[in-house]
């Protein structure tokens, strides 16, 4: 599915879901499972945290040519937007994006917030996914 499909069907679900107040989601998009919430972090002001697990390592036996590709993509990714990818101790890399909001999200707001993150790191996700094993 291309993007502008993406971006039609997800203003549809908008149009459907405007006046719920929710402020937790979780979905799915280039076969990528996001949980997301919006929250009130006290004095700290109020967030909107994403998070999925991308995909694994190739193990070095498996591909060690796209085990070092995804390597040297996330550690370059993680320099130039402040370390949202990790490895976990199991070789998972796993996205988190927490973005600083003026109130607490709910609803269509939130949806329309995390479209411009993911927007923003669409092509990082993309270059990403594409050296590393599915789920």
């Amino acid at each position: 599915m291309k993007l502008q499909e993406s971006i039609q069907q997800a203003q549809g679900h908008l149009d459907k879901v405007d006046e719920q107040q929710f402020d937790t989601i979780d979905f799915e998009w280039e076969g990528i499972r996001f949980f997301a919430k919006s929250e009130n972090r006290g004095d700290n002001g109020f967030i909107v945290s994403i998070k999925a697990v991308l995909g694994r390592l190739f193990l070095t036996v498996e591909d060690p040519h796209e085990r070092a590709q995804a390597m040297e993509r996330l550690y370059s990714t993680n320099k130039g937007i402040d370390g949202r990818y990790r490895i976990t101790p199991l070789g998972q890399v796993e996205f988190q994006s927490i973005t600083s909001t003026d109130g607490q999200l709910f609803g269509a707001e939130l949806m329309s917030a995390l479209t411009l993150i993911l927007l923003e790191a669409e092509s990082h996700l993309r270059a990403l996914r594409s050296h590393l094993r599915p789920l």
